[in-house]
């Protein structure tokens, strides 16, 4: 017998959508009004399972530092968020069968879009600070040398830069991830960035380079699986 994932009517409501962007306050809006075929805008599916398969975030539309020391802050910018539990990346596209909980917080501040969380790719603190009393300027790797047998400072930390870069993957398919939603096609969606720990909106920007337009750079691949589900059929028995 077939898999039902082997059928052509399977992969024909099957949808594999990929958003990119940048935006210097980590505020994407992307167009889903423009339906790929009949089966995503057919009055015989109105409901679907949606689930963010990859998102990867950094920085590099900063055209100083290039996302090479980039940390989050505010949308105006007025000071550090260490979102040290992660970023959730949050769309506006509701769902009533998963939620987000944050610590200490009434249900009534849980989020209701599709979501994913993501972490630092290269475990970046992704927040300025000190290591050994050196400044580690947001680098994604911190070096501490020691003198001979391994006792004090062998001069200065090294710190090595990559791009700092925050990610998701989820490899699960889309009957076990998915979450339930309306139909989203013919309609718009947006995107945003919250800390995890504050619940506060954040964006990123430049330790060097704090808050300067030019260094807030925030740059966006998303890709997301929609597969539409049949309406219910009435029972008459």
């Amino acid at each position: 017998m077939m898999n039902p994932r082997e059928s052509i009517e399977y992969h024909n409501r099957k949808f594999k959508m990929v958003f990119t962007g940048t935006s210097p306050d980590a505020e994407w809006n992307f167009s889903l009004q423009q339906p790929p075929n009949e089966f995503a805008f057919s009055d015989r599916y109105s409901q679907c399972l949606i689930q963010i398969r990859r998102a990867h975030l950094s920085n590099r539309a900063d055209i100083v530092n290039h996302g090479l020391d980039s940390q989050f802050t505010d949308p105006a910018g007025a000071g550090q968020e260490e979102c040290a539990s992660g970023v959730m990346l949050l769309t506006d596209i509701r769902t009533n069968n998963r939620r987000h909980y944050y610590n200490n917080i009434f249900d009534g501040a849980t989020d209701h879009g599709v979501f994913c969380i993501l972490t630092s790719k290269f475990g970046s603190s992704g927040i300025s600070g000190n290591f050994g009393g050196i400044p580690n300027n947001c680098c994604a790797l911190a070096a501490r040398g020691q003198a001979a047998g391994g006792a004090g400072l062998q001069g200065g930390n090294e710190n090595l830069h990559l791009v700092n870069a925050w990610e998701f993957e989820d490899t699960r398919p889309i009957e076990d991830a998915g979450v339930l939603c309306n139909n989203p096609f013919g309609k718009k969606f947006s995107v945003k960035l919250k800390s995890t720990d504050s619940a506060n909106q954040v964006k990123l920007t430049s330790e060097a380079n704090f808050n300067v337009a030019a260094s807030n750079g925030s740059s966006l691949v998303l890709e997301v699986d929609i597969l539409m589900l049949p309406n219910p059929t009435p029972d008459h028995r």
